[in-house]
C-alpha cells in the first residue's frame, strides 16, 4: 500500500453558535464535516453525486468511528483531509483527518464505512485502489466496539436500564437531499441528551457549572441501522454500559417512536472536565458506588 496521501476534502472555521457549555466546538459538527468530506473524497474518486445518479446508485454509511483529540474554540480554523482505505464489491471505508492547520495539530480522526447498493464502477474502483492508504493507529478503535449492541426495539429498552433522554420530531432542515436525517442531527440529539443522562448518574449538571465542572466526549462509534425521515417522532434512549476511575462508556439508541424500532445506536466514551484547567477528572469512591448501582443489564 502506498505511502499516506490526503487531499484536501473540507474546510470552514468554528463558529460561536457551535460550541457548547464548555467552550468547545460540539461533537456533531465532527460528523458533519466527516459527512461532507465523504462526498468531495468520493467526487475525486469519480464517483460524486452526479455520477451517482448516473449509475442509479444509493449510498449508505453503516458506520462512523470518531477520536476526538483536541478542542477546537471558536474562531478556530479547520481542514479535513481524506483518503480510502479499503474497498470491496459494494463496501468503501474511508478516512477523514481533522485538524486546525494554524498550528498542524490534529484535532479528530474518522472512519466512516459506506456501501452501496450497485457495485462500484471498475474506474472508480481503479481510483480508490490507487489512492487507499493504511487507517493511521490514532485513528483506530481504542475504548469502543467491544461491545454487541442489541436491535432492541423501544418496549425493551426500559428492562435493561435505558432512561429517556430525548422526544423530537425530524425536521426538513436536518434531512438529506434523499430526505433521511443526517448523521449530525443523530449525534446532536445524543449530546442535548447528556444533561439527562449525568442527572441520572446522579451528577448534578446545574451545580457542577457553577464549579466549572464540565463532561467531554473523547470517543464514538455510531451504527446506522435505518434511516429516519422528515416529520417522523424521535425517542433517544441512552445509559452507562461501563466505568472506571476516570472514564465513563454511555449507549445512546435512537428509536423511530410509532413503529419502536431502532434507528440508530451508538457507544461514546466520556469524562468529566475541569473546565478552569482544562484536564479531566477522577471519580470519587461515592461516585463510583452510585454508577455500579445504575449499570445496564444488557
Amino acid at each position: 500500500m502506498s505511502p499516506a496521501v490526503l487531499v484536501p476534502t473540507f474546510a470552514t472555521a468554528v463558529n460561536t453558535w457551535q460550541c457548547d457549555e464548555n467552550d468547545h466546538l460540539n461533537v456533531q459538527y465532527y460528523t458533519e464535516f466527516g459527512h461532507e468530506a465523504s462526498a468531495h473524497l468520493l467526487h475525486r474518486l469519480g464517483f460524486g453525486p452526479r455520477a451517482q445518479r448516473s449509475a442509479g446508485a444509493t449510498l449508505h454509511a453503516i458506520d462512523d468511528h470518531i477520536r476526538y483529540l483536541r478542542e477546537f474554540r471558536v474562531i478556530d480554523t479547520i481542514e479535513v483531509r481524506s483518503a480510502p482505505v479499503e474497498v470491496s464489491e459494494y463496501g468503501l471505508t474511508l478516512y477523514h483527518e481533522i485538524s486546525n492547520p494554524a498550528d498542524g495539530t490534529v484535532a479528530s480522526t474518522i472512519r466512516r464505512r459506506l456501501v452501496s447498493d450497485e457495485p462500484w464502477p471498475a474506474a472508480m474502483r481503479e481510483r480508490v485502489e490507487q489512492a487507499m492508504v493504511a487507517l493511521p493507529a490514532h485513528a483506530r478503535p481504542r475504548s469502543v466496539g467491544s461491545l454487541t449492541l442489541p436491535d432492541l426495539s423501544l418496549a425493551q429498552a426500559e428492562r435493561i436500564g435505558l432512561i429517556d433522554v430525548g422526544r423530537t420530531v425530524v425536521k426538513p432542515a436536518e434531512c438529506d437531499e434523499r430526505g433521511a436525517l443526517l448523521p449530525r442531527h443523530q449525534f446532536g440529539r445524543y449530546s442535548d441528551g447528556a444533561p439527562w443522562l449525568w442527572n441520572h448518574l446522579g451528577f448534578d449538571r446545574a451545580a457542577m457549572q457553577e464549579r466549572q465542572e464540565g463532561s467531554v466526549v473523547v470517543e464514538m462509534l455510531q451504527h446506522y441501522r435505518r434511516p429516519l425521515s422528515a416529520g417522523d417522532l424521535v425517542v433517544v434512549m441512552s445509559g452507562l454500559a461501563d466505568f472506571s476511575d476516570k472514564v465513563l462508556k454511555f449507549t445512546h439508541f435512537l428509536f423511530d417512536a410509532e413503529t419502536g424500532m431502532l434507528a440508530a445506536c451508538a457507544e461514546a466514551v466520556g469524562m468529566k472536565l475541569d473546565q478552569k484547567i482544562r484536564k479531566t477528572m477522577t471519580f470519587s469512591a461515592e461516585d463510583r458506588a452510585r454508577l455500579a448501582a445504575r449499570k445496564l443489564r444488557f
